[in-house]
């Protein structure tokens, strides 16, 4: 049985509970996120410092931003990160949370793209530009492409584990693949079964949402379709040889369950897996309330479990 939700979550969502919103409606969405950036201080940077240096860049014809130690003339290990926003929401920013402390405390670059957004580019357009970034890594100034982990936030953490199965396929070497609350199965939101007693439970995000989140991504291609190889991470059949994870998953999570599941099969897969079950979380709560005891925590770990990958 499940927990309780932890009582800064709690006192969040008590202060702004979930609208009713038909999550078909993209627009509507997209109201709603950029009202609550405004309210809460975004877009910009929040968590500038003087020793940590932030531009545009363009990677493999993609615009992102790059974070790096300010001053540093040394290559250096890097992330490529992956905002969440349910694929049709959400900016190169959303990646600030782990890349400032990377660039402060571990001498990393971290470099966040703006991937096409659905349902004007559907899939597979998010994903080919994640490709196309990882091939051109090597082309920024200051970056080691020899050593590269990738990180995302659901719906991102669904391209970050597709550009690692990509890699393994092509014999790119990634240090990690970070997943924060993944989006990694298109069919888990239509399940019946008790492995998803989860769905439609979750807080923050729920079982029409996600629905609605794949039918904006994939339209109506279905995701078997091989042009959209390794969009769907979970349809992958063979998950041996893909980079190591660190999966960060909410106990209040409607995608918590399809998490677990990944995670099992890349253990089956003797892929070394890293699982934080965060007790008390919802979907998302770390970009919601990064500086929550819990929110801090889970920063930390991923952080962490970066910062080792690329330091071997």
């Amino acid at each position: 049985m499940a927990g309780a939700v932890d009582s800064e979550i709690a006192a969040w969502l008590a202060a702004y509970p979930a609208p009713d919103i038909d999550y078909r409606d993209v627009d509507a969405v997209r109201r709603l996120a950029s009202g609550y950036m405004a309210e809460h201080g975004g877009p910009g940077p929040r968590w500038s410092r003087d020793d940590v240096h932030m531009e545009s860049v363009v990677v493999g014809g993609v615009e992102a931003i790059m974070w790096r130690p300010r001053g540093s003339d040394e290559r250096l290990p890097v992330v490529l990160a992956f905002h969440g926003g349910a694929f049709i929401v959400g900016g190169p920013l959303g990646a600030e949370r782990v890349a400032v402390p990377l660039a402060a405390h571990y001498r990393i670059a971290t470099v966040s793209i703006a991937y096409p957004l659905a349902p004007e580019h559907r899939a597979p357009a998010a994903r080919d530009a994640a490709r196309r970034a990882l091939a051109a890594l090597a082309d920024l100034p200051g970056v080691d492409a020899g050593r590269v982990a990738v990180h995302g936030s659901s719906a991102g953490a669904c391209l970050a584990a597709g550009l690692a199965l990509h890699a393994r396929d092509a014999g790119v070497r990634i240090a990690l693949q970070s997943l924060s609350c993944p989006a990694l199965d298109s069919r888990a939101a239509h399940a019946r079964d008790p492995d998803h007693s989860m769905l439609g439970l979750s807080p923050t995000l729920t079982r029409e949402s996600v629905m609605a989140m794949w039918e904006h991504y994939l339209g109506e291609v279905p995701a078997s379709d091989p042009r959209l190889r390794y969009v769907v991470p979970a349809l992958a059949d063979d998950l041996s040889g893909v980079a190591p994870a660190h999966i960060t998953l909410a106990e209040h999570d409607v995608l918590r369950d399809e998490g677990l599941a990944y995670a099992q099969r890349l253990v089956d897969a003797a892929v070394s897996v890293e699982v934080d079950l965060v007790p008390g979380a919802v979907h998302g709560f770390e970009g919601l309330l990064p500086d929550s005891r819990i929110g801090r925590r889970a920063i930390e770990g991923q952080v962490s479990a970066i910062a080792r990958a690329l330091g071997d």
